[in-house]
């Protein structure tokens, strides 16, 4: 965080397997590749919840301050029988920090030799026994700068502010709650600087307004002593404005999400089956031809065999029932052998991604 806090982007890029590939430098946007699959095949989730979009965008992983950020957990290779079709290359849940039973405060103030300023803050207390909650705010800026001096813009300018609020509870019996509530609102600018212009002698704008705003749940209830009972749900709404030169596109994300699942575990086999809705959705006022409403319920599984020192056999499924694509179905059985710090995994299976 004291190196880049201003996204997660220098995190992922230190984790092995995974690469944070540039995909527009002129506004300075990057998405992730798990072991050299595309970046639309990641699932990019906030405890465990979608709240970026079904798939996320190039720039959406630059608009993540890793201020309260607790773990980063990844899933290499095909994940989609549990996570859905955008899972195919892999899965990255960021985990949030969880507050202690002390009151707990921190502020960040940063600055870069190019003209950058990054200030976030974070504050998480107790509100009783069962109860927690935090807050973490930001704001974040950039200056344009044209390194080469030919006009053009290599590091884009942005202002960008963040924030979230999160709320914890954890009953007596095992029960828990967690529900996350977020907006962010960014206007960022590329292309050439004012006065200058492209080989034909005009000036090329290159911009994006973006404004996000999501909120989500995540609650468990044990039913007995080796069941319980998991229920997830997000919705997320995305406005974007982008400008190349003379061509302005005007358009709107949504992605919302109910799951629910069983899960148990009783000597050594474990195994979750359930079922999830999904929507995601996409209107342009500019090219409306473009628009589109996906709705998809699903249901998934799996189970996990311990078969001997070491070794685990898992079978895992998910049919997803696409409104208009149809019928995909996403079976999976893998062997794990573990012994002390090593690992080995042999997997077969068939995956698929969301159009």
């Amino acid at each position: 965080i004291l190196m880049r806090p201003g996204n997660i982007a220098m995190i992922l890029s230190e984790t092995g397997g995974l690469r944070v590939q540039v995909t527009a430098p002129a506004l300075g946007a990057a998405n992730i590749r798990v072991q050299g699959m595309d970046g639309r095949f990641t699932q990019l989730l906030a405890d465990g919840l979608p709240l970026y979009g079904g798939q996320a965008s190039s720039l959406g992983m630059l608009k993540i301050p890793p201020t309260d950020l607790g773990q980063v957990e990844v899933i290499k290779g095909a994940a989609s029988a549990l996570y859905g079709p955008s899972a195919l290359g892999g899965v990255i849940n960021l985990v949030s920090r969880r507050p202690r039973d002390l009151f707990e405060g921190e502020l960040l103030l940063n600055a870069t030799t190019q003209d950058g300023q990054d200030a976030t803050a974070y504050l998480a207390a107790p509100l009783g026994e069962e109860w927690a909650a935090s807050l973490t705010g930001g704001f974040h800026r950039q200056t344009r700068r044209d390194l080469d001096g030919d006009g053009w813009i290599d590091k884009p300018g942005y202002e960008r502010w963040t924030a979230r609020q999160r709320l914890f509870w954890n009953g007596a019996g095992g029960a828990t709650l967690f529900v996350t509530a977020g907006a962010m609102d960014e206007r960022r600018r590329g292309g050439t600087l004012p006065g200058a212009t492209v080989p034909d002698g005009t000036p090329f704008v290159q911009d994006q307004d973006t404004r996000r705003y999501d909120a989500g749940l995540v609650a468990s209830m044990p039913l007995g002593d080796t069941v319980t009972a998991h229920l997830r749900g997000s919705g997320m709404v995305q406005n974007h404005l982008h400008r190349f030169g003379d061509v302005v596109e005007d358009d709107r994300h949504g992605t919302a999400l109910a799951e629910f699942s069983l899960a148990g575990k009783a000597a050594g086999t474990a195994w979750v089956a359930g079922a999830a809705y999904q929507v995601d959705g996409f209107r342009s006022r500019t090219f409306p031809a473009f628009d589109y409403t996906y709705r998809v319920p699903a249901v998934f599984g799996q189970i996990e065999q311990d078969v001997g020192p070491g070794f685990t056999l898992a079978a895992s499924g998910r049919v997803d029932f696409h409104d208009r694509y149809g019928t995909q179905a996403s079976p999976r059985l893998s062997l794990l052998y573990r012994d002390g710090p090593w690992t080995v995994r042999a997997s077969a299976g068939r995956g698929f991604y969301a159009p």
